[in-house]
Order: structure tokens, then C-alpha cells, then sequence
């Protein structure tokens, strides 16, 4: 009687996966002006130039500034719309009420930088806030006082 004895040896190695990034390709569009939109989901946002010009490739993965656009709230259910978005030199902000206290406006950059701070009343129930001064980027904005706590995604481009 004949036993054929085999032994498998195998080593396994193994690695700690900390970053772990899914996405998904959205829609392409261009808008009448030349700039090239590009939506993902998954995927950090990032703007930028081409040889075509502006290009803004918008995503969801910044966690926190998603937790905190979501988070906006008013005391007596004003809402805000903020307009043109994305912007070259001014942007501005309609509020549903009118607002008689100052507001608190700060905006910061994509890494939560603080880059502008200023206070300001509505008129008309609108703030228009000159941004030339700004580079092309995706900004986080934050408009407050004792009845606002609103935060939203600005763009400017070139």
C-alpha cells in the first residue's frame, strides 16, 4: 500500500486598508460659457483649469461639511438661497424673511481653513458679498446669527 503524503505550506500577507474610495460617474455637462461640470459620487471635489477653461468636478466624500450643510437650521424656518453658484466676482445670499440683525459671515477653504470673516445686514432681504479677491475654488460658507445657522457649498471660477 502506497500513501501519497502531500503538505501544503502557503504564507498569507495581509495589509491594513485605510483608505478606501468607491465612485461612481455622474453627468457631464457644459454649460453656455464654456465651463465643463462634472458630478461624482465618491470622490473628493477638485476644480481646475483646461486647455477648454474652468473645470469644476463636484463630489461628495468632505464627511463634515456634508454633516454641517445638513445640519443648517433657522429658528423660524428661513431658508437662503444663495445665487449664482458657481460665481466669478459676487455672490449673493436671499433669505425667505427679512432679517433685521447683523449676520456673521465666514467662508473657509476646501482643507477648513478660514479665509474671510465679515458681518453684514441684509437689505432687502439679500447679502451680496464681493469675492474677487478669491482664487478659483469650492468654499464652505457659513451665515449665522441668533435666529440662522447656515452653511452651504460656494464655487468661484476664473
Amino acid at each position: 500500500m502506497r500513501y501519497l503524503f502531500l503538505l501544503f505550506y502557503s504564507s498569507f500577507y495581509g495589509q491594513y486598508l485605510h483608505h478606501q474610495m468607491l465612485s461612481s460617474q455622474g453627468s457631464t455637462t457644459t454649460l453656455t460659457d464654456g465651463m465643463i461640470i462634472c458630478q461624482t459620487i465618491g470622490q473628493q471635489t477638485v476644480s481646475g483649469t483646461s486647455k477648454k477653461g474652468p473645470i469644476v468636478l463636484q463630489g461628495f466624500q468632505q464627511y463634515n461639511w456634508s454633516k454641517l450643510i445638513a445640519g443648517s437650521s433657522s429658528t423660524n424656518n428661513i431658508t437662503v438661497k444663495a445665487f449664482p453658484n458657481p460665481f466669478i466676482k459676487n455672490v449673493s445670499f436671499q433669505f425667505s424673511t427679512s432679517i433685521e440683525e447683523e449676520i456673521s459671515i465666514t467662508i473657509f477653504d476646501i482643507s477648513g481653513h478660514l479665509i474671510f470673516e465679515k458681518k453684514k445686514k441684509p437689505i432687502d432681504k439679500i447679502i451680496q458679498l464681493d469675492l474677487e479677491s478669491l482664487p478659483g475654488a469650492i468654499f464652505l460658507i457659513r451665515l449665522s446669527n441668533s435666529e440662522l445657522n447656515f452653511y452651504a457649498k460656494i464655487i468661484k471660477t476664473l
